[in-house]
C-alpha cells in the first residue's frame, strides 16, 4: 500500500520508494536489435484485445494531440490506419507544455516521470535517446525547511520529529479506514490520526502537512478525496525522474506521420450507421470510420463538445461524478540561489497563504528556480487572482520566510483552471466514484467513439503515464490486436 499514488511520505522518512512487489506492467520489444531502429512494440498493460469497436477500421479522427492522442495516432499511422489528428491549440502536448523561464526550461504542467521502474514513459525515453535524471518529490520535501505561522523556520530537531509523526500516518491508513467505515474523506483520515497525538492535536503542524501533501498531490480538498483512495496500488517503484529537456522531448519523440490540425476546436461528435463526422469551430467537418476523443474530463464535463446521440447514461455519470483538480504552478526564476544550497523547498504554514508548497528547481531548470506548488483549495484560490497579485503575493511570502526581498529575473504563472482546452489538472476519484467510473470512461460509444486519456485509466488516473497507455489501449482496440507498434522520432 502506498500513501498517496507518488508515495510522498514514504520519501520524507527516507524509506525506499519501491513498492513491495512492483512489476513491469507493460510488453516492452527488448533493446535487442530485434525491431527496426525507431520502432518499438508496447501493449497497454494487459496482452488482450480490447473490445467494443464496430465496423472496418478505415480513417480515424483523433480529437487532442496530449500523449493519449499521440500515443494513439501514432500507433494506427504505424500500422497503416489513416488518421487525422485535430489539436485546438497552436502547440501539441495538452497538458505538457515545457517553456523557457528566463532562460531556464520548467514544465508547466506535468514534470515528473513518477515510480519509473516499469513505467512505461522511462521506456519511451530511453527509445527515444531522452536522458532522464532523479528529481524525487519525496526527497525534495525531506530537505524543505518548515516555515511557521509568523515566518519563523522551524527547529532541525523539531523538525524530523514533525515529519516522523506525519509519515506515521502511512502506517496507520489501513486501521483508519476500518474504524472511519464507507464514506470516509482522507480529512477525516487525517482528522482522526492527528486526535490520536497529544502534541499534534495542540500544535496542528502534522495536519498541516499531511493535508499540504495530500491535497498538493490530488489537486483536491481533503473533504472531497475519498479514503479509500490512499488504498490504490502503486504499479510502478522507485523515486521519481524528470526528462532532461522538458517533458517536451517525449511529445516530440510520438508526433506520428500522420495529419494533424492545430487550432482545430472540436464542437460536436456525430455518429451514424456508416461511421462519425467531426465538426470544428471553423465550420469545417471531417469524417471518418471512427473518432478517439482524448480531451480532458474537464473539457467533457463543461460541454464545450456536443455528442449526437448523446452520451450514455454511465458515462455521462462518471464525466459529471468523478473529480477533476486544481493544480497551479507559479515560477520565479533568480539570478542567484540565494535561499540557501541546502534548502530543497519550502512548507509554510504561514497564515491562510495558499503558497504552502515550494520546490527548488534548480536542477532540472538548469539556472536558480523556485516553483510553488498549488493544489486543491490553494490552486482554486491563485486561479482566482489576477498574474499581477498572485506575483505580488508570492514574491512577498518569500520575502518573509527568506528575509530578503530578491526580484526575480523572469516569472510564469499557470492558467490550467481558465484554459478553456483543459478547465482544470488532473482526475481524481470523489465520495461515490469509483473504478466503475473510470472503466464507464474508457468504454466504447456505438462501436465507433472511442475515448482515452488519464481520467479514463482505472489505476494511473491522474499521470502522465496512465493518458499515454491510454491512448495505447485505444490504439489496440481499434487495430484488434495485443499490442502495437510505435514510431519513435
Amino acid at each position: 500500500m502506498r500513501l498517496t499514488r507518488r508515495g510522498l511520505l514514504a520519501g520524507v522518512a527516507g524509506l525506499s520508494a519501491t513498492a513491495a512487489g512492483a512489476t513491469v506492467g507493460y510488453l516492452v520489444g527488448a533493446a535487442t536489435g530485434r525491431h527496426a531502429p525507431g520502432r518499438w512494440r508496447i501493449d497497454d498493460g494487459l496482452a488482450v484485445v480490447p473490445e467494443g469497436v464496430a465496423a472496418d477500421v478505415t480513417r480515424v479522427v483523433v480529437v487532442g494531440a496530449g500523449l493519449a492522442g499521440l500515443a494513439a495516432a501514432n500507433a494506427l499511422a504505424s500500422a497503416g490506419v489513416e488518421v487525422l489528428v485535430l489539436e485546438a491549440r497552436n502547440r501539441l502536448g495538452g497538458r505538457i507544455h515545457t517553456t523557457e523561464v528566463g532562460g531556464a526550461e520548467v514544465d508547466l504542467g506535468a514534470a515528473w516521470i513518477h515510480a519509473p521502474e516499469g513505467n512505461p514513459l522511462s521506456e519511451l525515453a530511453e527509445r527515444a535517446g531522452v536522458r532522464r535524471r532523479p528529481y524525487d518529490l519525496g526527497g525534495l520535501i525531506a530537505g524543505a525547511a518548515l516555515v511557521g505561522t509568523r515566518g519563523e523556520r522551524v527547529d532541525a530537531d523539531v523538525r524530523r520529529r514533525l515529519l516522523a509523526r506525519a509519515t506515521g500516518f502511512e502506517e496507520a491508513v489501513a486501521g483508519l479506514i476500518a474504524r472511519a467505515g464507507s464514506g470516509a474523506t482522507v480529512a477525516d483520515l487525517v482528522d482522526a490520526y492527528c486526535a490520536t497525538d497529544a502534541e499534534a492535536a495542540r500544535d496542528g503542524w502534522v495536519r498541516f502537512l499531511l493535508r499540504t501533501v495530500l491535497e498538493t498531490e490530488w489537486a483536491a480538498p481533503a473533504a472531497a478525496l475519498p479514503a479509500a483512495l490512499l488504498t490504490v496500488p502503486e504499479i510502478y517503484a522507485g523515486g521519481d525522474h524528470v526528462p532532461v529537456g522538458g517533458y517536451r522531448t517525449l511529445v516530440r519523440a510520438l508526433v506520428p506521420d500522420a495529419a494533424i490540425r492545430t487550432g482545430a476546436v472540436v464542437r460536436a461528435v456525430r455518429t451514424d450507421r456508416n461511421g462519425v463526422t467531426v465538426e470544428t469551430a471553423d465550420g469545417r467537418a471531417e469524417r471518418g470510420s471512427h473518432v478517439l476523443v482524448t480531451v480532458p474530463l474537464g473539457v467533457l464535463r463543461s460541454g464545450a463538445i456536443e455528442f449526437l446521440p448523446a452520451l450514455p447514461a454511465p458515462k455521462a455519470r462518471a464525466v459529471t461524478t468523478l473529480g477533476f483538480g486544481d493544480f497551479e504552478k507559479v515560477v520565479l526564476r533568480y539570478e542567484t540561489r540565494y535561499w540557501g544550497d541546502d534548502v530543497t523547498g519550502f512548507l509554510v504554514r504561514h497564515r491562510d497563504t495558499p503558497f504552502r508548497a515550494w520546490v527548488d528547481a534548480t536542477g532540472p531548470a538548469g539556472a536558480p528556480t523556485l516553483v510553488a506548488l498549488a493544489g486543491g483549495p490553494a490552486g482554486r484560490t491563485l486561479a482566482s487572482w489576477s498574474e499581477e497579485e498572485v506575483l505580488g503575493r508570492a514574491r512577498d511570502l518569500l520575502a518573509a520566510v527568506t528575509g530578503r526581498k530578491t526580484p526575480p529575473l523572469d516569472t510564469a504563472v499557470t492558467r490550467w483552471r481558465d484554459d478553456p482546452f483543459t478547465r482544470g489538472a488532473y482526475t481524481h476519484l470523489t465520495v461515490g466514484t469509483g473504478p466503475e467510473d473510470t472503466e464507464a470512461l474508457a468504454a466504447p460509444v456505438a462501436g465507433r467513439v472511442l475515448f482515452a486519456g488519464e481520467a479514463t485509466s482505472g489505476t494511473r488516473f491522474g499521470h502522465a503515464d496512465g493518458a499515454f497507455t491510454s491512448g495505447i489501449r485505444e490504439a489496440k482496440r481499434l487495430l484488434g490486436t495485443r499490442s502495437v507498434e510505435l514510431t519513435l522520432r
